[in-house]
């Protein structure tokens, strides 16, 4: 997000400068309107990195953040009309005032739009939360949402931990009556089986887990937003990527990978296959399917059209030799081609390029019963291809067995994600994929 307000900031920087210019007609040259360009983004880009405007938290109200950018373009100004004197070009007053006359209305505007819709998504994506432990660690993390009541939380309670033994039950129900999405443990040495008992409850329950921690005298305050509260509060995520550098990470990745793949590869393939499959068997090219993503949403996942077109595409699965399949789509399904506009699922951010494989919802209601911790698969985005997957688990799960182990790779995977893990998974999917495999039917 600061790279992009980067980046608006010097396109709205450049059109002011552009525009006083046209507005004074034939005041100036373009040489010199060139230098004035180079030294304004220059100036901007050395500011950036020293003072780092863009770092504006939820708990910022307007007149934070209009005295902080007030005395940045300040400082802008003086750095650029520096840069003027020092290597001595000419350029009047009006010309430098008419593009900052132009540029501040327009600057300052975004800043408030922006202000104002994060302060409406705020609202409307408030999240609950409970406390277990009753200590003076419990009490600073609910006097730090008390001070920042712009982060977002809402706090429904407290729940007590005076023995080594969780009150899973009572947590567990109220959490599903109240609609719980955060738990923050506060509970100092406590026993590993229950803080593993909490962790599995949050995993099946789609709930997010802090484990806070007393900081001591770290000088890292994690549960901090300015210098305003000082917190000698740490909390830990239970799951690696429920901490945001490595969501942001994981993010980029793939959009990375997918926007390659997208440009490179399907800019051809849709097309190509497109004819094929339409010179096949009457249809659609693509077989839009809903299925289960992050936190159960729903979402369109694609997929080239393997099957003719019948009633039971959403609730039966494909099995092998099965006559639904067209000729086409066995190449397809064999190659695995036909999963591959799954990139443009990636890009739109349903799914990541590594993950759990996302179920039809028949499959996850036919087998939420028999599995308890099925949910869990859930508590992060579905991906192409999964740890799973690379594992011999791919395609139709004939019995039990071959879903609970499915579940206990994805489960694995959530618990013990690396950056490293992914690029295993790719490369072991890649030789899964030249190897062939009994199930791709």
């Amino acid at each position: 997000m600061r790279v992009l307000f980067f980046f608006i900031d010097l396109i709205f920087l450049n059109l002011a400068i552009h525009f006083s210019y046209l507005l004074q007609f034939s005041v100036g040259d373009d040489v010199n309107k060139l230098y004035l360009i180079i030294y304004s983004n220059l100036a901007w880009l050395f500011l950036v990195l020293v003072s780092n405007p863009y770092s504006v938290t939820k708990s910022w109200t307007l007149s934070k953040i209009g005295k902080s950018q007030i005395v940045f373009l300040f400082i802008h100004l003086l750095v650029v009309a520096s840069l003027i004197i020092f290597f001595r070009k000419s350029y009047t007053v009006l010309q430098i005032a008419s593009i900052y006359l132009i540029f501040v209305p327009i600057f300052f505007a975004s800043k408030i739009g922006v202000f104002y819709v994060k302060k409406i998504q705020t609202k409307i994506s408030r999240r609950n939360f409970i406390i277990i432990g009753r200590n003076n660690l419990s009490y600073e993390v609910r006097r730090y949402f008390l001070i920042n009541p712009n982060e977002g939380f809402r706090f429904l309670g407290y729940f007590d931990f005076l023995s080594d033994k969780l009150p899973i039950a009572d947590i567990s129900k109220f959490c599903e009556d109240k609609e719980v999405h955060l738990i923050y443990f506060c509970v100092p040495n406590a026993a590993s089986t229950a803080l593993n008992e909490l962790v599995n409850f949050g995993l099946d329950s789609l709930i997010q887990v802090k484990i806070v921690v007393d900081s001591g005298e770290s000088s890292k305050q994690l549960l901090q937003l300015d210098k305003t509260h000082q917190s000698r509060a740490y909390d830990i995520s239970s799951i690696a990527l429920d901490e945001s550098r490595n969501q942001l990470g994981k993010r980029v990745f793939d959009l990375a990978f997918s926007l390659a793949i997208n440009l490179l590869v399907l800019s051809w393939l849709i097309p190509m296959i497109a004819l094929l499959i339409k010179l096949d068997s009457k249809g659609p090219i693509f077989f839009v399917q809903k299925r289960n993503g992050r936190m159960n949403v729903p979402f369109g996942c694609i997929k080239f059209r393997t099957m003719i077109v019948n009633q039971e595409a959403n609730s039966k699965q494909a099995t092998k030799n099965d006559d639904r399949i067209t000729r086409m789509g066995k190449f397809l399904r064999k190659s695995s081609l036909d999963e591959f506009p799954q990139f443009i699922n990636v890009l739109l951010g349903d799914m990541s390029i590594i993950g759990p494989r996302p179920h039809p919802i028949k499959l996850n209601e036919e087998f939420a019963s028999r599995i308890t911790n099925i949910m869990s698969r859930h508590y992060v985005k579905p991906g192409i291809t999964g740890l799973a997957q690379c594992m011999g688990y791919r395609g139709e799960t004939k019995n039990l067995a071959d879903m609970e182990n499915r579940v206990r790779l994805d489960r694995y995977y959530i618990e013990n994600w690396t950056f490293w893990l992914d690029i295993k998974i790719i490369f072991l999917t890649v030789v899964s994929l030249l190897r062939g495999s009994e199930k791709a039917y």
